[in-house]
């Protein structure tokens, strides 16, 4: 069954490429839309210079979203097109992890989905409606997914979607009436809770490999760029994100918020170029200095340095920013 799908689905992938070359720039600026690095950049200027609690709100999406993807990754271990037929192969830096669900699905139709459903706008929905479409698609044409990876990733996103729509008031009320130790308590438990279970994914079975096949196929299609799926960095990427962005949100509540909405269009911009620096000190910075690696040493460095990349983007940059007087809090607006 699973080698039908993922043969009609190359043939549908080699199908697209063969409608021309033009189609490259087109698919390309697509999938860039669904980029995690994409989505980085965007919710710092909903926060710095837009709307706080909005950026904070689509930061946590981002990052729970993630989180479940690449749980799920690393939980149904499927092969990407080109692990199966090097001729599906169409991208110049092809992503390494396993396939199913496709990330670049379930993440817009997360955030976008979030954002049509904040402004309730009839031409917005359209919108993320075309964009998350061609998205997935443009995930087929460059041969990074099956059309069942993005199916799935538009099913799992869905869901995710709707479920934070519908608890999100529950928690964010349950939150408020919790002291700040009990609320930065549980969102930690939440971070080492997923890291945890990824860990023990990742261990069962204990003695599983990859398929030579994918391997030989993978090495053929890319012969600079290894494979190498079964990886915990990418869940502790992003739930470290996350503990660091609600600790950095909740310390900043307690210093009176901060009104992104303030302040003249220099001062915004100057604000996002002073946070930017600083998102660049922490995360290519340490980057370069911690080692990378799967073991413990190099994972709690990870959770280290991408914890304060959200510290510093839900709280010690807007501070930084009052004080400044480039923007003003929450309770004076």
């Amino acid at each position: 069954m699973l080698e039908t799908i993922f043969q009609q689905s190359i043939n549908l992938t080699i199908w697209l490429q063969g409608l021309g070359d033009w189609l490259d720039p087109v698919m390309q600026f697509f999938t860039l839309l669904g980029n995690e690095e994409f989505y980085l950049f965007v919710m710092p200027v909903f926060i710095w210079v837009l709307d706080y609690q909005l950026g904070f709100k689509l930061g946590v999406m981002l990052l729970l979203t993630t989180g479940i993807n690449d749980l799920a990754k690393l939980t149904f271990r499927m092969p990407r097109p080109y692990w199966v037929d090097p001729a599906a192969a169409r991208f110049s830096s092809p992503a390494g992890g396993y396939g199913l669900p496709s990330g670049h699905s379930q993440t817009p139709i997360s955030i976008f989905g979030l954002l049509a459903a904040e402004f309730n706008k009839r031409w917005l929905t359209i919108a993320v409606i075309f964009v998350v479409f061609m998205i997935g698609l443009s995930r087929i044409y460059l041969g990074e997914h099956f059309y069942i990876d993005v199916l799935a990733g538009w099913t799992i996103g869905g869901i995710v979607l709707f479920a934070f729509i519908k608890l999100a008031p529950a928690v964010s009320q349950w939150f408020h009436q919790k002291s700040f130790g009990v609320k930065v308590g549980a969102v930690f438990a939440y971070s080492i809770g997923i890291i945890l279970i990824a860990a023990i994914v990742v261990a069962i079975p204990h003695d599983y490999q990859l398929p030579q096949e994918w391997l030989d196929n993978a090495r053929q299609a890319y012969p600079d760029e290894p494979i190498e799926p079964l990886k915990l960095s990418n869940v502790i990427t992003s739930a470290a994100t996350l503990f660091g962005l609600a600790l950095g949100y909740f310390w900043l509540d307690e210093q009176g918020g901060f009104n992104a909405n303030s302040g003249q269009w220099w001062q915004r911009a100057l604000r996002f170029l002073i946070g930017l620096v600083g998102v660049a000190l922490f995360w290519m910075g340490l980057g370069e200095v911690f080692p990378d690696g799967e073991n413990l040493v190099s994972w709690a460095l990870r959770f280290f340095r991408y914890g304060l990349v959200g510290v510093w983007i839900a709280g010690i940059a807007p501070l930084i920013f009052i004080k400044l007087g480039l923007g003003t809090a929450e309770e004076q607006a």
